[in-house]
Formats: C-alpha cells, structure tokens, sequence
C-alpha cells in the first residue's frame, strides 16, 4: 500500500472536545453518509486487507470477570466487549485496508488458548486484548498496558517450535520458509520474539499516550507480565487494563456510553499510529535493495573474471550510512541490532562494511549492534533507516554502563 493511499485513509474518531458536537447530526446526515458509501462501493473494488488485528474482549460467558464495587449488574466481560466493539467498528469505519477479527461478539466464553488460536491461525499482525482492572482499596485508579513478560521469552519460544515442527510434518515446509530441524530455527524464532516484544512497547506506548493526553486517564505504565494471550501469541499482542471497576469514579466511567466511546477513541488513535507506521515501512521494505549476501549471489560473487584487473570499480558507499550515530557518553544508550548469524563475519552493504558495528558472541550466536546514541528517536530512526535498506529485523536495544537492559526500563530511566 502506497503511503498516500495510506495517509488519506487513516481517519480519526471524534475527540472529547468534539463528542457533543457529533451528536447535533441526525439521521438525514447518516442517510446521506450511507447512500454516498453505498454509490462509492459500486465503482471501488473492495480493499484487499494489508494488515490483521484481533481485538480480544476479556471474559465473557460463564467468566464474568471482576465484579466491580457490586453497585451494577454490568460486570468486567460486559464492559470489555462494549468497548471492544466500538474499536472494531472505528477501525473498520476508518482503516479499510485492515481486517478485523474478534475473539468474541457476544456474550461468550472462549477460553484463553483459544483465544490465542484464533490469533496465531489467522497469522494476525497485532492482538489487542481488552480487560478492566480491581484491587481490594478503592482508591486504587488508572490505566494501564501489559506486554509479554521476559520470563516467558524462553517457554513461549519452545512452544512456537513445537508448533512449526508439526507444521512441517504436515507439509508445510513452504509456509513456513526453514527446517524446525534445522539449529538456526530456534535463532530466527528468538529474533521474532525479540521483534514482537519490541513492536508491543511500542503499540503499548501509544496505547497509554492516548489514555494520558486525549482521555485524561492516570497513566499507570507499561508494564511486563505474564499473561497468557501476551506470551503465546505469535505476533505483537498487548494487554490493555481500561481501569480500576472498584474505583467508583472509574466504574461509573467506563459503564458510561461517553467513558466507552472515548477509551475505544484512544485505543482507535493508537492502533492508527502503529498501523500508519508499518504500512509506510513494511512497504519501504518490499522495495528494499538485496542484502550484500544476496547480491553477491545473484551477481556471482568471487567470480574469477570479476575479480580480475580492469573488472568494474566497486560501488561508492551508501549515503544512508552517514544516518548512523555513535555518539553516546551517558549512562543509558540505545543501538539498534541488525542481524543474527552463526557463521559470523562481517556486516556490509555493497562492498562497505556498515559503520559503527560492534559483535557479541552470545552461545555461538553472533549479534550484530550498530550504532549508539543517547536519543531513543534517533536510535528508531537508525532502526527504520536500517529495515528500509535490507535489515528487516533491525530493533532497538538499550544498554546500562555497557550491560543490556530491558527497553522499558531503559525508557522509564530516561523519563525520570
């Protein structure tokens, strides 16, 4: 998807600011809006989807959830799926290139792996799960976002093994692109997990600005936990918690059809944020120049009558190298690894070696860091910069006095 197309789609739900005014509108305005969408729809083929979500609505059927303070018959599951579906429709409604999947639509109990199921099944590109929060004291308050917990890397990782082993036994070789027997699976299974993590802070991240500076929620964090649906899901997953049902305040929010409107408006502006994001990048890399490996393969590199004399003068370096920092003196500094390999050498574009690249032997892997710099922006921006030029698997890491460190603590440390 071209990124115009993309820019041009990308609506946004009414603010608070604007929710009273919206209601002013009557039903003339919505026939009208209806019979244009419906003339449009008869000369526009529909938008193949570029991108999946499953929008997971807490609880539901024989699980309540959490109670509340017991003053409403409405109980956690209830409030979940309202606002879940309100997402969905403003997706939907805004983003046509995104297909929508929820875990469910009514009031129903699918159970956690099931949950996970349909999200890994439908080779989803983002889980978003929605839960509302309690404590024992009432005054407990906030909103919060939960991302799979580290102690979970190691077992989550083993069961996607598993789970592409059985795959391949079922001829799906070709789907999946390597053999589970193969030493170098479990390496690329981890860099997707180091991948996921990193892309669930970020949609965590927004998902809590918005909450913060459009919803005027006390932002309780981003936080790592080990849920279930967060660390057994094949693709970024977050898990949000709307706020505290045992605060009364909060409660009588989020039962209230405004608090449901503008806590889905939130999650809406976030998803749009992170979808604007990869749409522009994913395509930038579609259309990304071959690695070094690849052309030396495609142009047979080592070939004896190129390495003669009077073969052709070797390319210049790639401007985009001049992008790459390495200019951090404090404490905490982010680098971007580009690449993961058993094999070792060296990390280079057209005959250049990339600049500022540090290696680390972590058992017998080789990590492959580039760049430091004190600016988390910069660091992204080194990271995109780094994917649009043959690293797709370019993330961002954080380093404390030399040792690597979670991102969002390294995050946290530069808030404070």
């Amino acid at each position: 998807m071209q990124s115009t197309s993309t820019s041009q789609r990308l609506g946004s739900p009414p603010s608070p600011e604007a929710h009273g005014r919206s209601r002013r509108h009557g039903k003339a305005v919505t026939a009208v809006l209806a019979t244009v969408l419906l003339v449009g729809s008869a000369f526009h083929p529909p938008i193949k989807p570029t991108m999946t979500v499953v929008i997971d609505a807490g609880h539901g059927g024989r699980d309540p959830g959490n109670l509340g303070t017991g003053r409403y018959p409405t109980v956690e599951k209830d409030i979940t799926l309202a606002v879940a579906l309100k997402t969905a429709a403003y997706i939907e409604e805004r983003i046509p290139g995104v297909r929508v999947i929820m875990t469910r639509t009514g009031d129903t109990y699918p159970d956690l792996p099931e949950r996970v199921r349909i999200a890994n099944d439908n080779q989803a590109d983002l889980l978003m799960s929605i839960h509302c929060d309690s404590f024992s004291k009432s005054s407990a308050k906030g909103s919060s976002s939960f991302v799979m917990g580290l102690a979970k890397s190691e077992a989550s990782l083993r069961v996607a093994q598993k789970e592409n082993a059985v795959l391949f036994e079922n001829g799906g070789k070709e789907a999946l692109g390597f053999d589970p027997d193969d030493p170098d699976t479990f390496i690329a299974l981890a860099l997707k997990q180091e991948i996921y993590l990193e892309r669930s802070l970020q949609f965590a991240n927004l998902i809590q600005t918005q909450f913060r500076e459009r919803v005027g929620r006390n932002d309780r964090g981003v936080r790592q936990a080990d849920y279930y649906v967060t660390a057994y899901a094949n693709m970024p997953s977050v898990l949000v918690e709307l706020g505290f049902l045992t605060n009364p305040d909060e409660e009588d929010f989020l039962r209230s059809e405004k608090g449901q409107d503008y806590m889905s408006s939130a999650l809406f502006r976030a998803f749009r944020d992170y979808a604007d994001h990869w749409f522009n990048l994913e395509s930038a890399i579609q259309k990304a120049p071959p690695t070094q490996d690849e052309e030396g393969e495609e142009n047979g590199a080592g070939n004896a009558e190129e390495d003669a004399p009077g073969a052709s003068a070797p390319l210049p370096a790639p401007p985009w190298f001049s992008d790459i920092k390495n200019d951090c003196t404090e404490t905490v500094c982010f680098a971007v690894q580009a690449a993961s390999s058993k094999k070792g050498g060296t990390l280079e574009v057209q005959g250049h070696d990339i600049p500022f690249v540090t290696t680390e032997v972590v058992r017998g892997v080789h990590k492959y860091r580039v760049g430091s710099t004190h600016s988390y922006e910069d660091a992204c921006h080194m990271r995109d910069t780094l994917r649009k030029n043959g690293f797709a698997d370019a993330f961002v890491v954080a380093f404390k006095d030399g040792n690597r460190i979670p991102l969002e603590k390294a995050l946290e440390q530069k808030r404070n």
